[in-house]
């Protein structure tokens, strides 16, 4: 009895060590499998994440690109080759770009196609690059860019009462007149023109970053504004601090209606004339004026261009009146020409009148200082919570257009870029003071 429940014992342990290794055997298996199954899910994760990270990339590297052609600064192409024009918007074929921070190369491509009848360019970009396992990958953005002059959009974007773009591509402020020279030091000079035929001596110093005038000069009177140093205005180029006024007088006087075409590029010759501004305080302007002196001279010009100087006050405002006054040629007295003005005899023949460019209505409308109102005023920044006077920015392109008497000043409607309309070239009569 004792020998067979020996040999039992025996057997049973024999069979369970037997069960054991097997168990152990399939258990290791299965965690093999599990374990070459974890492998290639990080492998997987690895190869993702490394895609993610390339297609962010190549996003930005779209993005960068899609801007880029969108901060085109004039509509033609730059002959020189140093500015983007919209015309230069084209399509490429794939180009190689730098910058990136992945483990790869990266291609743009660019399609553009043009519409006509809009004025649009639609864009795709396509940017392609190469994975860990040589696989192309690409992504693809598509966008439209109007045609649209670029201060136009600015003005439209800026902020505050003003509402102009800030900088030229000269990088100072739009007011400071393109003839002015950069003398360094943050400043640019120009030199007034003279009255009448006489040599001018007057040279105004511009902050190039506010468009202030800073500084009056007095220079040799054979000194030009393309011959201004630095040294020439040094001592005086912070000697005052003044508002600029400017703009410009064009003319149509053919015996017939001007239409918004004739007032968008009036091509009649100047008259001889000078800039009344009236101010409502104590304060004294000064005006400087291109126009023609002579029948001579005016046979080559079109347009006066003119400059006014407001000194400044504590709170940086002002308001008042500006207007032409008609003088006759000194060569030629009886070329005498006479506009509605205050006080004006009924002996005294009008032959012309003055219109505004201004996308006002009638006078009650208001508008902007900026937008060539009839009157200029004091504005606020809210009218109905605090009354903060706003500074006056410098003023430009306060332009008028001088007609025959008897016919009406122009109008226009408001300019549609997307039509290829980039200028309203408004007006309306300019009513003499009551």
């Amino acid at each position: 009895m004792r020998s067979t429940l020996t040999d039992q014992a025996i057997k049973r342990q024999a069979t369970t060590r037997g069960v054991s290794l097997i168990e152990a055997l399939v258990a290791l298996a299965v965690l093999s499998f599990g374990m070459l199954a974890v492998v290639g899910v990080q492998a997987t994760l690895r190869l993702n994440s490394d895609v993610a990270k390339q297609r962010s990339e190549a996003v930005r590297i779209g993005q960068e690109a899609m801007e880029q052609l969108r901060t085109y600064t004039q509509l033609a192409t730059d002959p020189d080759g140093m500015r983007q024009g919209f015309s230069d918007i084209v399509s490429t074929a794939s180009v190689a770009v730098g910058g990136y921070t992945t483990n790869t190369n990266y291609t743009v491509q660019r399609t553009v196609t043009d519409d006509a009848a809009t004025g649009l360019k639609s864009l795709q970009l396509t940017v392609r690059w190469q994975d860990r396992q040589g696989t192309v990958q690409s992504i693809r953005l598509d966008s439209q860019v109007a045609r649209i002059e670029p201060t136009l959009t600015a003005a439209a974007v800026n902020s505050g009462a003003y509402r102009q773009p800030a900088l030229k591509p000269q990088s100072r402020h739009l007011a400071i007149p393109a003839a002015a020279k950069d003398v360094g030091g943050g400043f640019s000079a120009l030199k007034m023109p003279g009255q009448n035929g006489a040599a001018s001596t007057t040279v105004w110093v511009f902050n190039n970053a506010t468009g202030f005038i800073t500084g009056v000069c007095t220079v040799a009177a054979g000194l030009t504004t393309s011959a201004l140093s630095a040294g020439d205005v040094a001592a005086c180029r912070d000697n005052t601090l003044a508002h600029l006024l400017s703009g410009y007088v064009r003319f149509f006087t053919t015996a017939r209606q001007a239409s918004a075409a004739d007032a968008e590029n009036p091509l009649s010759r100047a008259l001889n004339l000078d800039i009344s501004l009236t101010l409502a305080d104590a304060r004294v302007p000064i005006c400087f004026d291109d126009a023609p002196a002579t029948t001579t001279a005016a046979l080559a010009q079109t347009a006066v261009t003119y400059y006014c100087l407001i000194p400044a006050n504590a709170s940086r405002t002002w308001a008042g009146y500006s207007t032409v006054v008609p003088a006759p040629f000194v060569n030629d007295p009886t070329s005498a020409w006479a506009v509605p003005v205050k006080g004006l005899t009924a002996e005294t023949p009008i032959t012309h009148q003055v219109c505004r460019y201004t996308p006002a209505a009638n006078d009650s409308e208001v508008v902007p200082n900026w937008q060539h109102p009839y009157l200029y005023g004091i504005e606020y920044n809210n009218e109905t919570r605090q009354r903060i006077a706003v500074p006056m920015p410098p003023l430009v392109n306060q332009n008028f257009l001088i007609i025959l008497t008897g016919t009406n000043c122009p109008t226009d409607v408001p300019a549609d870029p997307t039509r290829g309309d980039f200028v309203n070239s408004n007006t309306l009569l300019h009513r003499p003071l009551p």
